[in-house]
């Protein structure tokens, strides 16, 4: 069911090959606190057709627009420029960028897995779509932003020629963000706030279920500078 969200929300091609829109990658995902360091990956990545991220921007019909876009350039006055529409292609299909100016209040990624990687984790060898790295501006939570994009996202790989069935994600396991001691390692005074909403609670709001969890990863928390065991959810949702 689409999100009472999503009217909310508008989507445009990120332009990996335009380096405004590769640098505004890069100072959204320092702004989100995770992987930073991975934006020339998925520079590599969407040339090669494989994971493509989009912008989500504030529909032209929204109250209060520019005044929102405002609060968000206020607590991140790095994005004050606007970008503009020039991918050339999506997942190497050719389309005709609008050049339209839009300010971007975040963005999140698609990504099709081999059958292999999604049969291993019991989904099925086709028509799941898996959704990436999905940050909303921290100055506009609570506004329903966060929602209508993952809307605006399953409406979008629902359609041909994606047509999937199922869309998929992964996210830290609730422990991480609610028990004290684990969160105080990942958002301890001066590094990013914790969530005011775990993320495995925010997407079952959504209508996603858990399907798989992988306990103690070892991962690098980058503005920890040290290697932690962290623990994931794998989620889905029916979407056809």
């Amino acid at each position: 069911m689409t999100s009472k969200h999503a009217w909310k929300i508008e989507l445009i091609p990120w332009d990996y090959l335009n380096p405004e829109h590769v640098q505004r990658m890069y100072d959204q995902r320092v702004a989100c606190g995770w992987r930073e360091d991975e934006v020339p990956l998925w520079v590599d990545h969407a040339k090669k057709g494989k994971r493509m991220f989009y912008w989500a921007l504030f529909s032209d019909g929204l109250p209060d627009r520019e005044k929102l876009i405002r609060q968000h350039i206020e607590a991140y006055p790095k994005e004050s420029t606007p970008l503009r529409d020039t991918a050339m292609q999506v997942r190497l299909v050719p389309r005709q960028p609008t050049m339209v100016e839009f300010t971007p209040i975040g963005h999140a990624a698609i990504e099709v897995h081999t059958p292999e990687e999604d049969t291993k984790l019991g989904l099925p060898p086709t028509g799941t779509v898996w959704i990436h790295g999905l940050y909303v501006s921290r100055a506009l939570h609570g506004g329903g932003f966060g929602a209508g994009t993952m809307s605006k996202i399953e409406t979008l790989v629902a359609q041909s020629p994606m047509n999937a069935k199922i869309v998929a994600l992964d996210t830290l396991q609730k422990d991480f963000q609610t028990e004290p001691a684990k969160r105080d390692l990942l958002y301890g005074e001066g590094r990013i706030p914790a969530p005011r909403v775990a993320n495995e609670d925010w997407y079952t709001s959504l209508g996603y279920d858990v399907f798989r969890r992988e306990e103690n990863v070892v991962v690098t928390v980058e503005k920890v500078g040290v290697r932690m065991p962290l623990s994931f959810v794998y989620m889905k949702k029916p979407i056809a």
